[in-house]
Parts: C-alpha cells; sequence; structure tokens
C-alpha cells in the first residue's frame, strides 16, 4: 500500500480540505445567485411561409429589410400566390444573392 509520511498526511488533508470547502462555495453561489438572465427562443427558428406570411413577421427577420418586405407583400397581392421560391426573384430588389439567404428563411405550401 501507500506508505505516506506525517507531512505527507498533512498536505493531503489539506489539500482535499481546500478541494471540498471550493466546492462547497461554488455550490453555495450557485443556489442563492440570482438570474441574471433567462434564456429566450428566437422566433426566427421556424421558416415562414411566403403565402401567408404578414408585414409584421417579415420585419421581424433578420434578412428582410422594411422596404423589401414591402415589395414582397405587394408582389404577392398584385402576382397572387408564389407558385415556388424561384419566383421571389422576380420581386424587385431580390437578385441571386439575396435569394440564396431568403430561401433559407421562407417555404411555399
Amino acid at each position: 500500500m501507500l506508505s505516506f509520511t506525517p507531512d505527507e498526511r498533512k498536505v493531503i488533508l489539506f489539500l482535499i480540505t481546500v478541494a471540498l470547502i471550493g466546492l462547497g462555495i461554488n455550490f453555495t453561489i450557485k443556489i442563492n445567485s440570482p438570474i441574471k438572465k433567462f434564456i429566450t427562443v428566437e422566433a426566427n427558428i421556424a421558416k415562414l411561409n411566403i403565402n401567408q406570411v404578414n408585414l409584421e413577421d417579415l420585419l421581424q427577420s433578420q434578412c428582410v429589410t422594411a422596404k423589401l418586405a414591402k415589395k414582397i407583400i405587394e408582389y404577392r397581392d398584385s402576382h397572387g400566390r408564389f407558385s415556388d421560391l424561384e419566383e421571389l426573384k422576380e420581386v424587385k430588389g431580390i437578385g441571386d444573392y439575396r435569394y440564396e439567404k431568403l430561401k433559407e428563411l421562407f417555404f411555399v405550401e
């Protein structure tokens, strides 16, 4: 077995005591500290149906500016429902680059 000198036993006992006190303090702080921040779920997790989305929902998305959101709604109102996402490219202000970003945000049903 392990045989320690009396001084080594004191050092080991001291280190174990310090570790246990540290764990106790950490636990006490976690239990008694007030909640500083709540975890919130982003509203933009799910894809939006381009044929049913309203102006407010479009404005909340990060990829669509207010001007572009109005253009999308106006296009849908004047041309009818989108048949596929490619039709978004026909909206003035949506080119290939912006379409690549928007196709992750929308779906057509």
